[in-house]
């Protein structure tokens, strides 16, 4: 069910939107036009608080290697489409960029417990428990099994096998970059072979205990799966043509627009309508397109004319504050020859989901994918917003670049009552 929070929201809004449209209207032209050049502040230690200039938002830096001794040179939340914090905010998870998982004290930051004793041979894909669930446990993967966790522990609880509906396989995955329905019912899997090869594709209800959609058969190589946040649909994401979604049980086919093959993630409009936001690399904009009808909304047109070297992650995790995502943007310290910094570079910000949107700049991220551009996966900063809107949390490298896959995990603490402050 929809987050009560979201509607205390709603009607607020609308009353400041009605006195501000004209102001916002004007001020964006100018807000959106202003380049911004690369952050040069000092590295700060665990757990100390600066203030960003952007929005006035507190940041943290949650991890440092020689207080917490992580695996390899880097670590940071897991992908932008999965929320790191619980759903009470007692804890985070984190991932070393050389693949261990850690839970952390989201008050105090201190390292809580080190998880690889849980691992099955594939990512842990660890996603937490919907608040209604009662304590703070996540679900994790762990070869054909969907399993539970609480912090503290030494084992996890097998939730369901998918072994025995498929014959064969030996692990279950989102590809990564998937979720279950914000209420933790409803999940999407790819089922797998001992070399990974995609047999299958399903649904799992929870509630039921029961796969309620099957498919085997698909018009490109699945790259991953997710359900979307109210459940009624499954979005499945090609490695070399435009994503599909369906209805849990694989009818209703929608095929995406050209060009919906860009960084994305689902999300809720303020009226609960079910989408995919996602950079359209046809168009150059970022897009939303609704999963029932397949219509494409046009949100925001990446500025390549200033800056080619612009990528972007999104973050849709926000749903008790709908109508809006996370866009998290990464590139080289010093843009390509005959380019200059756009506004949009190495920034976070909160994007409305609505044709001509306001945007609030959160802070800057202080990473760079290197002095000049270059392809660096680990400093591309998927920074991941909590489902509160109320922090996030991302990587970044600070502008050192070596090793080449360092980087720590930083905390925003957002201003309440930031969407108001929108242009």
């Amino acid at each position: 069910m929809r987050p009560s929070l979201g509607s205390l929201y709603r009607e607020s809004e609308e009353r400041v939107l009605r006195l501000l449209t004209f102001l916002c209207g004007i001020a964006a032209v100018v807000f959106l036009s202003v380049c911004q050049s690369p952050q040069t502040e000092p590295l700060p230690g665990k757990g100390v608080e600066f203030t960003d200039s952007l929005s006035g938002a507190a940041v943290f830096r949650i991890t440092d290697n020689s207080v917490d001794h992580y695996s390899g040179n880097g670590i940071q939340n897991e992908y932008a489409k999965a929320d790191a914090y619980d759903y009470h905010d007692n804890y985070l998870v984190l991932r070393s960029n050389d693949g261990h998982f850690y839970v952390y004290d989201a008050a105090n930051y201190q390292q809580v417990q080190d998880l690889e004793n849980l691992g099955g041979g594939q990512e842990l894909e660890p996603r937490w428990s919907a608040g209604t669930h009662g304590t703070d446990h996540f679900y994790y993967l762990a070869g054909t099994r969907l399993m539970s966790y609480t912090p503290g522990n030494v084992l996890g609880t097998p939730v369901y096998d998918f072994i025995w509906a498929f014959p064969g396989s030996a692990y279950v995955t989102t590809g990564v970059e998937g979720d279950a329905s914000d209420d933790r019912d409803m999940w999407a899997f790819m089922i797998s072979d001992s070399l990974f090869h995609v047999m299958a594709v399903c649904v799992y209800d929870m509630s039921a205990n029961a796969i309620v959609g099957r498919r085997d058969s698909f018009p490109d190589a699945v790259n991953f799966v997710t359900m979307d946040a109210s459940g009624r649909h499954v979005v499945v994401c090609y490695d070399s043509r435009p994503m599909q979604a369906f209805h849990p049980d694989f009818s209703h086919p929608v095929d995406f627009p050209a060009g919906a093959m860009g960084h994305s993630d689902v999300a809720w409009t303020m009226g609960s309508t079910d989408v995919m936001v996602y950079q359209n690399v046809s168009n150059d904009f970022i897009c939303m397109t609704d999963l029932e009808t397949g219509v494409e909304t046009k949100l925001l047109e990446i500025p390549f004319g200033t800056n080619t070297d612009i990528g972007l992650h999104i973050s849709g995790n926000c749903y008790a504050i709908p109508g809006w995502v996370l866009v998290s943007t990464y590139g080289a310290e010093n843009p390509p020859n005959g380019s200059q910094h756009s506004w949009m570079d190495n920034l976070l910000f909160m994007l409305e989901l609505k044709e001509s949107p306001r945007i609030y700049k959160v802070a800057h991220t202080h990473c760079y994918t290197g002095e000049r551009p270059k392809s660096h996966y680990f400093a591309e900063c998927f920074a991941s917003v909590n489902r509160w809107g109320t922090k996030i949390v991302f990587g970044s490298n600070w502008g050192i670049f070596s090793p080449d896959d360092y980087t720590d995990a930083y905390e925003v603490r957002i201003p309440l009552g930031w969407q108001y402050g929108a242009e």
